[in-house]
């Protein structure tokens, strides 16, 4: 029987007094050359995707930079005067960039209520007669202030600023005219209120989808491990929210750098206001100004949307949405041809055996 059962048979042991069943004897299996699997037989195929992209983001500098030498040659501007008078314009600058931050840090906060307040809005509980009295009255308090949230976020967002701006504008100018603050006067903070409600705005609804975009599963989860409702939502909401709401909110700033040039209609010396004002009509050189102005633009938001778009790529949540699959280098510059660049997350590709391994028999 001991001889039996290291005959290699596969079919099942015969009783006593069976004749033996007969076996077919089959090509010996040699062990795999684990010698052959070495670092340097591992195929890794180059990664287009990472190279290309600051190839073309080279590229695109070094049209604009040509072109912008193009037409000054030209003659449409002046290139030395525009190289003369670009440093002047760091200061408002700064001030634009202190409006843009500092209104954006302090909605982001208001935000965070709005956010939540309006992404789980408040359901009257069948049950809940038989809980506490705080318990069956607290709808008659979130009610209210779902409304007025959901209220905030619809007039924000479907005014424009400039509106905004002129009813904060005279609504301060009428009850303190002479207000100032940090060195500040009333028509520069009238302009950060309106920047600081708008932007919250903004903000609230962008958190919103974020909180209501952290599966359901995951929370149930941590409430089936014993965690509490502020351990999920520190834990597992909010952290999954920054990840997913990293894009949204750096457009958000970008949109908010740009809209405070229109702070400059009630007098905020901006960086709008200097290239207008100083340059436009002091120096009388209109072209030169908005060339200035668009490279100040260009120099902030392209160097935050960059670094943004890397740290999104780099933090995001695994598994959660599909990255978008690259093309590949000759289908870009040519239109044809050319393999896709492999995807986000794919596994390496096989190890190629030898031409002699024993295992392709």
């Amino acid at each position: 029987m001991g001889d039996e059962r290291d005959s290699g048979s596969t079919g099942a042991l015969p009783s006593a007094g069976s004749p033996p069943v007969p076996t077919v004897p089959g090509p010996a299996k040699a062990p795999v050359d684990l010698s052959a699997l070495t670092p340097g037989a591992v195929r890794k195929p180059f990664n287009w995707a990472a190279a290309s992209s600051p190839l073309y983001l080279g590229i695109g500098v070094a049209c604009a930079v040509g072109l912008f030498f193009l037409l000054g040659a030209l003659g449409e501007y002046s290139i030395p005067f525009i190289l003369q008078t670009l440093p002047q314009g760091i200061g408002p600058v700064e001030t634009s960039l202190e409006f843009t931050t500092f209104t954006f840090l302090l909605g982001f906060v208001g935000a965070l209520g709005l956010g939540l307040v309006r992404a789980y809005p408040p359901r009257r509980d069948p049950t809940a007669s038989r809980k506490r009295l705080r318990t069956r009255l607290s709808w008659l308090w979130r009610w209210p202030l779902y409304g007025f949230g959901s209220g905030y976020v619809a007039a924000v967002r479907g005014t424009p600023f400039l509106v905004q701006l002129y009813i904060v504008y005279y609504a301060l100018i009428f009850t303190a005219p002479h207000f100032s603050y940090f060195g500040w006067d009333a028509n520069y903070w009238a302009g950060f209120f309106a920047l600081l409600l708008n932007t919250t705005g903004y903000q609230a609804e962008a958190i919103r989808g974020g909180f209501q975009s952290v599966d359901a599963g995951q929370v149930e989860g941590a409430k089936a491990v014993g965690m509490g409702r502020l351990q999920i939502f520190a834990r597992i909401t909010v952290p999954q929210t920054l990840r997913l709401i990293t894009l949204p909110l750096t457009n958000e700033w970008i949109s908010n750098f740009k809209t405070a040039t229109i702070l400059s209609v009630i007098g905020v010396f901006e960086l709008f206001d200097w290239a207008h004002t100083n340059v436009a009509l002091y120096d009388a050189r209109p072209i030169e100004a908005f060339v200035m102005l668009a490279i100040f633009y260009l120099l902030v938001n392209v160097t935050l949307s960059r670094v943004m778009t890397y740290v999104e790529r780099v933090r995001r949540i695994p598994g959660l949405g599909t990255p978008v699959q690259e093309i590949g280098m000759s289908k870009r510059l040519l239109g044809v041809g050319g393999r896709p660049a492999p995807k986000m997350g794919d596994a390496a590709p096989d190890v190629a055996p030898p031409a002699d391994n024993p295992t392709q028999a």
